[in-house]
């Protein structure tokens, strides 16, 4: 992910500080601060766990080698990272496509799509992926209408109809609604790469609000997405990528970073 702005109107704001990781680190990705009750990890920025995004301190802004990852508290051995701490920013983060990423459909029908995921998708949307067992519907794309159950979201019905069958085993994403959230006061989790968002293959608790979903590809510039524009059809051909707009609500600088309800229910 990368600094996109900041809703405050600030410039990145840049600060040397101490890592701990056992190996490289990579440009983008979220830092969290260690729990003090742990010798190493208090005062030192460590990757932020996936599935909470809690006590954020701010996003790296460069890579970091394994020799200048890991400090070392008792010999007073520290190394020092670029992170952008801005605890407004908001960040323009990729959706993780890949298989550990996705959830697979168990239904034939493109407008319906079925497969173990988190509730209240409503005005998210959904994308088959290549990463399944058959790709039939690889590159559907709709903007959800009606969530059911846990399992089951519908295309919105107005928009839903230029795409192809699908089949069993194909495998999809989900993008949640802007301002909206899955899990009482959370929104959506970081992939097992913190530096991509989860496509809900994770428990949907991660604290990160959605502010906008965008669509790009080779041969499209990045823009939002709009049902009427956008949804109800197959962009295999395109390959596109999904981006969002984040934010972290339980930045250490604003929330103190202990685990704090949105008001969203």
């Amino acid at each position: 992910m990368k600094f996109h702005y900041d809703v405050c109107g600030a410039e990145p704001i840049i600060r040397d500080i101490r890592v701990y990781n056992s190996g490289a680190l990579t440009n983008g990705t979220a830092m969290a601060s260690g729990p003090v009750a742990t010798a190493e990890n208090c005062g030192a920025a460590i990757v932020a766990d996936p599935t909470t995004c809690k006590n954020i301190i701010g996003v790296l802004n460069e890579d970091v080698s394994v020799a200048n990852a890991l400090s070392v508290v008792a010999t007073g051995v520290d190394f020092y990272a670029k992170i952008i701490i801005n605890p407004m920013a908001v960040w323009l983060a990729e959706y993780s496509m890949l298989a550990a990423d996705d959830t697979v459909t168990s239904t034939t029908t493109p407008k319906i799509l079925t497969g173990t995921s988190v509730t209240d998708h409503e005005r998210g949307w959904a994308y088959v992926t290549n990463e399944g067992s058959t790709s039939d519907g690889y590159g559907n794309l709709f903007q959800i209408g009606a969530s059911g159950t846990t399992a089951t979201i519908t295309a919105a019905t107005s928009f839903d109809d230029n795409m192809v069958a699908t089949a069993n085993g194909d495998t999809f994403i989900v993008m949640p609604a802007p301002y909206g959230a899955d899990v009482a006061g959370y929104g959506i989790d970081l992939a097992a790469d913190s530096n991509f968002l989860s496509g809900y293959a994770g428990t949907g608790a991660g604290a990160i609000i959605v502010l906008d979903n965008y669509i790009t590809s080779a041969s499209r510039p990045m823009e939002p997405l709009v049902c009427a524009k956008h949804s109800g059809y197959n962009y295999a051909n395109e390959a596109p990528k999904f981006f969002a707009d984040i934010m972290f609500p339980e930045h250490l600088l604003v929330n103190g970073g202990g685990p704090n309800a949105r008001v969203i229910d």
